[in-house]
């Protein structure tokens, strides 16, 4: 089993028209509920691959239960930390004559602390069960960064291994002092963090002093350009003919984090863990509307994935 905790996710609303016209009530032919959360969405691909999640996260008011209904009905565990804070939500409004669009986006800079808690006392309920833990998700504005590392300790305490995916520098900062197992990145989440993201190369020379404090993996969803999934002493670009079905990055990038934490939790080699993230974030959908994937849509994808070993 494999525990994930995204302390506080999103939800996105996406309605698609024509014209922005204002005054005047506006239809829409297109419209989409997408849950913002690399962690809710590792839940379910693990699911998808036959694994058995368990989803740790807190929740308040109509888009959070609208996050748990979506969770049962994917038929992934959870055990949620009920708060009186409304879940973040934003809603887009995109237009189909051109690239622009319109954001509105709930105001996330609140006090979690109890919430915080209360989710590093449910990691010591099931941290017993599981082998792997999979950590991400922004803390708030505010919100102590050390609770990140807390929860390595407790894992590195029962011999679990720690997958932690973040773009907060303060966070990362503390984490590597705990020496997590493994880290997973985005591009977004790599400019966040200070790095230059213009070329592959340029990212791998960046990556590999991290190796100093103990990590074993680094895996770098790079989108179309497919991934980078690093060890102390192999480096492997992995190449892909299929792109991602939703442009929309945080399916994508869950979904490979969860296949990430399967390849981990299973001790799969190098390449073969790899190879799959990949094509579990290109088979990623992102609308709730629909299931994220089959098994056998990531699987079909598995012959056409290629490696190419970096030399360094």
């Amino acid at each position: 089993m494999i525990i994930t905790i995204t302390p506080f996710p999103s939800i996105e609303y996406i309605y698609g028209i024509e014209e922005f016209t204002p005054n005047c009530q506006i239809s829409s032919k297109n419209v989409s509920l997408n849950v913002l959360s690399k962690g809710v969405y590792s839940a379910q691909m693990m699911k998808v691959l036959q694994e058995e999640p368990i989803l740790l996260s807190s929740f308040g008011g109509f888009a959070g239960k609208s996050i748990k209904h979506y969770l049962d009905k994917a038929k992934v565990k959870s055990d949620i930390v009920w708060t009186d804070y409304e879940t973040p939500h934003q809603v887009k409004i995109t237009l189909s004559t051109s690239s622009d669009y319109y954001a509105i986006c709930s105001e996330e800079d609140f006090a979690i602390e109890k919430e915080l808690l209360k989710l590093s006392y449910k990691l010591k309920t099931h941290i017993k069960k599981v082998s792997t833990l999979v950590l991400s998700g922004r803390l708030p504005h505010g919100q102590n960064p050390q609770i990140y590392k807390e929860w390595v300790k407790e894992a590195k305490a029962h011999n679990v291994k720690t997958l932690v995916s973040t773009g907060q520098k303060e966070v990362l900062d503390f984490v590597l002092e705990e020496k997590p197992y493994a880290l997973m990145f985005t591009l977004s989440q790599l400019k966040e963090l200070g790095y230059d993201i213009s070329n592959i190369e340029t990212i791998l020379d960046q990556l590999l002093p991290l190796f100093e404090h103990g990590i074993h993996y680094i895996g770098v969803y790079l989108k179309e350009k497919g991934a980078l999934m690093l060890s102390k002493h192999k480096y492997c670009l992995v190449e892909s003919p299929f792109l991602p079905i939703n442009k929309n990055n945080t399916a994508a990038s869950g979904a490979f984090l969860g296949a990430f934490a399967i390849g981990i939790n299973r001790k799969y080699e190098l390449e073969r863990f790899s190879k799959l993230c990949l094509c579990a974030a290109s088979a990623a959908n992102s609308n709730v509307n629909y299931q994220i994937c089959t098994r056998k849509d990531v699987e079909s994808r598995l012959k056409k994935t290629k490696i190419k070993q970096l030399i360094r």
